[in-house]
């Protein structure tokens, strides 16, 4: 996929940003949060991983 450099720049700040917010809920025991941030920063992970795909 042909994706711009800024928003693949975007999508790893984002999966950088809840990764982070979801250590710090897991270290204040707030797991639904933590959950929360987890299923974001997968999600992100998934576009990122779409956007930096090689062959289409």
């Amino acid at each position: 996929m042909n994706a711009p450099q800024w928003r693949i720049w975007l999508v790893t700040a984002l999966l950088c940003g809840w990764g982070m917010l979801g250590m710090r809920f897991v270290q204040k025991e707030q797991w639904p949060m933590a959950l929360l941030c987890l299923l974001l920063m997968l999600s992100n992970g998934v576009t990122l991983w779409r956007l930096t795909k090689k062959g289409k």
